[in-house]
């Protein structure tokens, strides 16, 4: 209770100060991701017409009835049979007409025939009690889509009863389409259709992005990448000076709090103040910033609320806690390796 109190305190303190500042994007990268090679946005930018299902902003898209598939998987089975790779799409959950599956095979063997990529596209009514990531790197390490020396394959997984979707991308297109441009391709080219039971539209959808990114001029993607690598790596490092901030406002309250007690209110307050500001400079967070934290801290010691937040520190200083930790025919693989790059998503 002491600790859940002492955060919230500190919590307002923040966001009181962050709000002087710049919100990061939910897209900052994390510590790993700032050493991955990233497209940019511009890789990204949306087309300027668009027939998708969530072009239009004004009017709610009601779903639609999703259909439900027969489960083709024994009593008992928890895994599925690994389908044979013999043309670019695998559809066992018949969800495709002959019409549409033929046109979405072209597009993925003009992509091949033109040597940026070969993409692989099964559909299934289900994993079973296998996870959606689980099922498609055994089809991905089975298929072996792409070159062996480019490693250039890319893995569609569509599981229509559990409604989830998988893309794995060959260690050679990890740069080029990484964990985050994977994952808005999904939901911004793919699901907004699944929501409709438009499941060729929106495979058609996704690919058709893939198609635009990988037909790039590799120079100017990796341009863009270090653009957007850049600015993510900044929007980290202020996520890093918000957490140390956080973690120096609750020290500076518990010793003001204590420090009251013994040289009074005002004075203990004030240089809280002083150490509070100072711990925002230090962490990156702006002058402005860094003032509000330390009038915030000021507050906080002068009321009232300072032998509050000591008597629930006391009480809760002797109890403890718990957590927990956390790819026959002609169209075969070439030998393209998977690391389990790529992105998953629902509907």
């Amino acid at each position: 209770m002491s600790e859940m109190l002492l955060k919230y305190c500190a919590g307002l303190l923040l966001m009181l100060a962050m709000g002087m500042v710049v919100p990061v994007s939910a897209e900052t990268a994390t510590a790993t991701d700032t050493e991955e090679v990233i497209v940019a946005r511009e890789i990204l930018q949306k087309p300027a017409v668009t027939n998708s299902p969530t072009a239009q902003t004004d009017t709610e898209v009601t779903p639609a009835q999703q259909p439900q598939i027969a489960n083709d998987m024994a009593e008992g089975q928890s895994q599925r049979d690994l389908p044979s790779l013999n043309e670019p799409v695998i559809d066992q959950a018949n969800i495709l007409s002959p019409a549409e599956k033929q046109a979405i095979s072209q597009r993925i063997l003009n992509l091949h025939n033109a040597g940026k990529g070969q993409v692989g596209v099964v559909i299934v009514p289900t994993t079973g009690q296998e996870d959606i990531f689980d099922y498609s790197m055994r089809v991905a390490d089975a298929w072996q889509l792409g070159s062996a020396k480019r490693d250039n394959g890319l893995l569609m997984t569509i599981a229509i009863n559990d409604r989830r979707i998988q893309i794995l991308t060959g260690y050679g297109l990890e740069g080029v389409l990484p964990d985050i441009v994977a994952g808005r391709i999904i939901n911004d080219k793919i699901t907004p259709y699944f929501k409709q039971a438009q499941y060729a539209q929106g495979i058609d959808s996704g690919l058709a992005e893939i198609e635009r990114i990988l037909n790039l001029d590799p120079e100017i993607a990796a341009q863009a990448a270090d653009e957007l690598k850049e600015r993510q790596e900044q929007a980290y490092k202020a996520q890093q000076a918000s957490q140390a901030t956080f973690g120096t406002v609750i020290f500076i309250i518990i010793a003001g709090v204590v420090a009251s007690m013994i040289f009074g209110k005002k004075l203990s307050a004030a240089t809280a103040a002083v150490a509070g500001t100072a711990a925002g400079l230090v962490n990156g967070m702006g002058l402005i910033a860094s003032l509000m934290i330390g009038i915030g801290v000021f507050f906080v010691l002068i009321t009232s609320l300072a032998q509050l937040l000591l008597y629930a520190f006391a009480s809760g200083a002797g109890r403890g806690g718990s957590g927990r930790g956390g790819f026959g025919g002609g169209f075969g693989g070439g030998g393209g390796g998977f690391g389990g790059g790529g992105a998953s998503g629902s509907w």
